[in-house]
């Protein structure tokens, strides 16, 4: 399949071109693929211990009652961080990896913890995506 989009349009395909870029995905394998690569990129880099160590405690502490309460309060969470991540540049090591027991090197409430994706997770996930991508599609970047 070959489809020649500008940036403007790769934005927002169709319906039924996104619909047939999914089913050539599954049927290739390549959803299990970039879904097996990323779970492993965020299992090693502690992103998902710290996420889950931060819904455990939204629950203890009743600021989550319900689990889409904790998905909603943790995408904030991670929105915020990822944010604070750009406007503090590439200058800290700190900022590019997750430590300990809260992802952010501290072991302290929920009110100053960090869920930062990892720039390692977020550019191998990347290149994950757009090698299974490039196995149903032809990408031309202009």
């Amino acid at each position: 399949m070959s489809i020649h989009l500008t940036p403007t349009h790769a934005s927002a395909l169709p319906s039924d071109l996104r619909n047939s870029i999914y089913s050539a995905l599954l049927s290739s394998g390549g959803i299990r693929n970039i879904e097996a690569t990323l779970t492993q990129l965020l299992q090693t880099s502690g992103f998902q211990a710290s996420l889950r160590a931060y819904i455990t405690e939204l629950f203890r502490t009743g600021q989550a009652t319900t689990a889409n309460e904790a998905y909603a309060l943790a995408m904030e969470r991670v929105r915020e961080s990822m944010a604070e991540g750009e406007s503090e540049g590439e200058g800290s090591k700190a900022s590019a990896v997750n430590g300990g027991a809260y992802g952010n090197g501290e072991d302290e409430a929920t009110e100053t913890l960090h869920l930062r994706l990892p720039r390692d997770v977020v550019r191998d996930g990347t290149r994950c995506v757009r090698r299974e991508l490039e196995k149903v599609v032809q990408i031309d970047v202009e």
